[in-house]
């Protein structure tokens, strides 16, 4: 998938799921976002939205949501870069059947969580909060999904060994804070390990073009910087302040932001990130002419 230009969320009558994914979507997404709307496989006709939506958006002090009465989902709402997003596996192909459209996708396909959202309806109030809970989560890793494919900051790859875990999970949530998709190679808890393992993993995944960027942490951030740059087309900075972090990106384009967890504490660290993460490169040609000296 190359572009998204609007996102439909289904499910099987409009009155729940879709409208309830539609308004953390509208909540939680930038004006930069594709259009989005909500709509039912199958509405016999039209009926207001089940009261719960609203009643547990206001108690979770969210935005109500602005869906009006139950709509099927038709031919009409579709493009040719609409991507429909299904809360069940049952829904998708149904959907995929019925339009003849491969950008159809469950949602937990589509944010890896690999998981169906089934329909509450009947239940006790606790299972309602559970999917509250897992609609919430999945539409802020659909928001971050669709940012990387239509081009913002871009997929970040995370690693760290046992002296960065910690900061680690510092950078995780500022990414997730601010809708930026990531994919973490570990380490995967405070356990001593053996930092090459990570490095190398992160480094690969840029030079290979999974990600658009990298960011290892381990005591110092230097181990990790040396491992990363033995990967060829990577150029790994190692950054414990602001300016480097932009002059870094602005001459040399690097692609990977090393740091040491033992040297900057989390909140310099995260201003570090932000300022890499932000930073284009300046393009200019004799910064170009010194990269592929590097290179070569």
């Amino acid at each position: 998938m190359t572009h998204i230009d609007k996102v439909i969320f289904v499910c099987s009558n409009n009155s729940f799921l879709s409208p309830l994914a539609e308004a953390f979507y509208r909540s939680y997404g930038s004006d930069d976002l594709p259009e989005c709307i909500s709509r039912g496989m199958v509405v016999l006709f039209p009926e207001p939205i089940n009261p719960k939506v609203n009643m547990m958006l206001v108690a979770k002090g969210e935005e109500l949501s602005k869906h009006g009465n139950t709509v099927e989902l038709s031919e009409e709402d579709l493009t040719d870069y609409t991507c429909i997003l299904t809360m069940t596996l049952s829904e998708k192909v149904k959907v995929m059947e019925k339009f003849k459209t491969a950008r159809v996708f469950t949602i937990g396909e589509f944010t890896k969580e690999a998981t169906d959202i089934l329909d509450p309806y009947g239940k006790e109030d606790e299972v309602y909060e559970e999917v509250f809970d897992a609609v919430l989560k999945n539409v802020k890793a659909c928001i971050r999904r669709i940012k990387t494919i239509n081009g913002g900051v871009g997929m970040i790859a995370l690693g760290s060994d046992h002296g960065g875990y910690e900061l680690k999970q510092d950078i995780i949530a500022y990414l997730e804070e601010n809708n930026i998709a990531y994919n973490d190679y570990g380490c995967y808890d405070s356990a001593s390990c053996d930092y090459p393992i990570y490095a190398k993993a992160v480094a690969n995944a840029v030079a290979g073009g999974e990600c658009t960027k990298g960011i290892i942490i381990c005591g110092t951030g230097i181990g990790v910087s040396i491992t990363a740059n033995k990967v060829p087309g990577i150029r790994a900075a190692l950054c414990h302040d602001t300016f480097s972090a932009e002059a870094t990106r602005l001459h040399n384009d690097a692609n990977v932001l090393t740091m040491g967890a033992r040297v900057v504490g989390p909140g310099l660290a995260l201003k570090i990130v932000e300022t890499f993460l932000n930073t284009e490169f300046s393009e200019d040609e004799r910064h170009i002419r010194r990269i592929s000296m590097i290179e070569d």
